[in-house]
């Protein structure tokens, strides 16, 4: 067996993620490969395509070439080498940051953390171009249409973070963006994507996924690219081989004696793939908590899971999912404001509301994740008429 960069591999057809889900469980599981790939003189790939695409669509960096069985361990296959980062945190360009300045932080909350279960703050404001976890699928979903020199403009409907890290990572490709926003969008995600130079369209739909239909219709009327992050499973990719990774590589190297994590839905693209990943790592004993606005409720940038979640209802399983006031995640917000001097937003304010609903009927005990979307300073009007 040799360990061959995965780039130099080559290969007569491309598999989705759906073709090589049950291939990427398995190597969660095992924490290894056991099967090699076969190439011929020119690295063409000749037996173990599934093998290959599995650990292309998982984020490694090699891969296990030779003939039959084999041991490949995570570390040999380069398995956490697109989320370990640059030390001297140095970077190329705007887009170089993006790739390599993970891991995003992951912090202990004293507001919810009492001995028995400690809870981990997943900062994803870190990340540069939204300040949010949509850099992730935004990243993910250009570069892609990028490499396959498609040419054009790319558009979406966006409750707004989405819209400006679409519209930042199309900018490092030059690539224009046209972003439909919700009547209710937050002032940040009309004006940040205005200076990006984005098309901003502002509709009066309630929801975010009200407006799909007028997308794909413009889409096609104006000869722009519909992205779709409700729909494209490079969003599920994303969060698989960079955010759940992440959180694995962190509990390891700091000893957590990880047993749940608890975020938001909105298009259900990281919650699903988390879900995914942590029940083959760890069984489906390992708990997942979601939240959900309340009936009636308007929590910027989640929504109601019968809404329509199209990885939620392909393959999450075994979650628990809570309903949450947007008066409960103020609260929560201010909580973590006034113990951590962390200022929350919104969504994550909700998912520590459903964490401690769980924990409060259940037995539970050791480290916890809790996934916070977006920092609080993009919601100021709304948290000082809560004040």
């Amino acid at each position: 067996m040799k360990l061959i960069p995965i780039d130099k591999l080559r290969y007569d057809r491309e598999l989705s993620i759906w073709d090589v889900l049950d291939v990427i469980g398995s190597i969660i599981r095992d924490r290894s490969v056991r099967v090699c790939i076969e190439v011929d003189e020119s690295y063409v790939i000749k037996r173990g395509l599934e093998i290959y695409w599995a650990l292309r669509r998982i984020g490694a960096s090699k891969a296990p070439v030779g003939f039959g069985e084999c041991y490949a361990t995570l570390d040999d296959i380069g398995f956490y080498d697109n989320i370990t980062g640059d030390t001297h945190r140095v970077y190329s360009s705007s887009l170089d940051f993006a790739l390599r300045g993970l891991p995003t932080p992951l912090v202990k909350l004293r507001s919810y953390s009492d001995g028995k279960v400690n809870v981990w703050a997943k900062l994803e404001w870190y990340n540069p171009f939204s300040l949010s976890i949509k850099d992730r699928p935004a990243v993910n979903i250009v570069s892609s249409i990028a490499s396959s020199r498609r040419e054009g403009i790319i558009g979406d409907a966006s409750s707004a973070n989405f819209g400006i890290a679409l519209t930042a990572v199309a900018l490092q490709f030059n690539i224009k963006t046209r972003v439909y926003l919700p009547r209710r969008a937050e002032e940040f995600g009309l004006v940040v994507p205005s200076l990006m130079g984005a098309d901003v369209i502002h509709t009066d739909a309630e929801l975010t996924v009200d407006i799909i239909s007028r997308v794909k219709s413009e889409a096609v009327e104006l000869g722009f690219i519909h992205v779709d992050q409700f729909t494209n499973d490079l969003n599920f990719e994303a969060h698989l081989k960079t955010l759940a990774k992440e959180i694995d590589y962190q509990a390891l190297k700091a000893n957590l004696k990880l047993v749940g994590i608890a975020g938001s839905i909105g298009t259900s693209g990281h919650m699903s793939a988390l879900n995914f990943y942590f029940k083959n790592r760890y069984g489906d004993e390992f708990k997942i908590i979601l939240a959900q606005p309340a009936r009636g409720e308007h929590i910027p940038g989640i929504r109601r899971s019968e809404t329509g979640m199209i990885w939620l209802a392909m393959i999450a399983r075994g979650y628990e999912i809570f309903d949450v006031t947007l008066g409960e995640a103020i609260d929560a917000v201010k909580r973590v404001a006034s113990k951590d001097g962390l200022l929350i937003g919104p969504s994550g304010g909700a998912t520590l509301v459903a964490l401690e609903k769980y924990i409060s009927k259940s037995s539970i005990e050791g480290d916890i994740v809790a996934i916070i979307p977006d920092t609080g300073y993009k919601y100021l009007r709304l948290l000082k008429e809560k004040l």
